[in-house]
């Protein structure tokens, strides 16, 4: 199975960089975008990406 890095700057407006380890392609996600999705050519295969942020995370449970 292949891995993936992500990385996220520091910093207000972050943007999202995905990369395949295996085959070394990348794309950068401009900031705004809390998901992404990321396409390997090579893999055949897609992975989508949520970002938030801890501050905005809710209990499921609360929802009630």
């Amino acid at each position: 199975m292949s891995t993936y890095t992500v990385e996220i700057p520091d910093g207000t407006e972050r943007g999202i960089r995905i990369q395949c380890n295996d085959h070394g392609e990348s794309e950068e996600f401009q900031p705004g975008y809390r998901r992404v999705t990321f396409h390997c050519e090579d893999c055949g295969r897609e992975i989508q990406l949520e970002l938030t942020h801890l501050s905005e995370w809710r209990d499921l449970g609360e929802l009630c």
